[in-house]
């Protein structure tokens, strides 16, 4: 036990000093898109990891349908920016949604369940970043698709295991979590957006687990 602690200790310390390349500074950082009952808090959650604010005068946010691999929504991000190490939270109801900085409708269910779905971020027409869930769907799928969901019966959300990381694999950058629109990703379940939920941190261990690798995928990158 204490040998598996150390080792997986050493892995989250390597990953804090490694960085991808990405062909943006701005990510997809976190998704939710199934509440128990009706799915009324929606939200898609991005992160600026760059040194400087960025417009998002030529950025959209594109939801892909998994049966034809065409938009069914698209969110126009004009007029907005995001500051260095800030995140930016898209939402159907600001009510319903801690830190939403676009509420963009008032139509409840905006966000399709998956089997599959995926969510694409463009600037202009170039694709910078995307998210497959509940399935492959290529060319919205980076690396591996996804192995877990979002659930309509327990809170949680579908976040970076290391929030501004990306390794552009879906598999290694994504776990389920507690649900932290405009802050820091949490490992366990709950809102933890309210200080009357309580985070519980089941799932830490494969966050840490999630941390080792992307290390791992970062310094073979970066030896080849």
């Amino acid at each position: 036990m204490k040998t598996t602690k150390n080792i997986s200790l050493g892995l989250l310390a390597l990953t804090s000093s490694l960085s991808f390349n990405s062909q943006s500074s701005i990510i997809i950082n976190e998704i939710d898109y199934d509440q128990p009952g009706t799915d009324v808090a929606e939200f898609i959650e991005l992160f600026n990891a760059g040194t400087s604010a960025v417009s998002l005068d030529k950025y959209s946010i594109d939801l892909i349908n998994g049966s034809n691999s065409t938009s069914y929504r698209t969110i126009d991000l004009s007029g907005f920016s995001i500051n260095a190490n800030d995140y930016f939270v898209v939402c159907g109801d600001a009510t319903q949604v801690a830190n939403c900085d676009y509420s963009f409708t008032t139509t409840s269910g905006w966000f399709q369940n998956g089997a599959p779905d995926a969510v694409g971020l463009y600037e202009n027409t170039t694709l910078l970043d995307s998210l497959s869930y509940e399935g492959a769907l290529s060319p919205f799928t980076e690396g591996s698709p996804l192995t877990i969901s979002d659930s309509n019966t327990d809170i949680l959300s579908i976040g970076r295991i290391m929030v501004g990381m990306d390794s552009n694999n879906n598999l290694l950058d994504f776990e389920l979590g507690c649900i932290t629109p405009g802050t820091a990703n949490v490992a366990g379940s709950g809102d933890c957006s309210s200080t009357s939920v309580s985070a519980v941190p089941v799932p830490a261990a494969a966050w840490l687990f999630g941390s080792g690798l992307i290390g791992l995928v970062g310094m073979a990158r970066r030896n080849s």
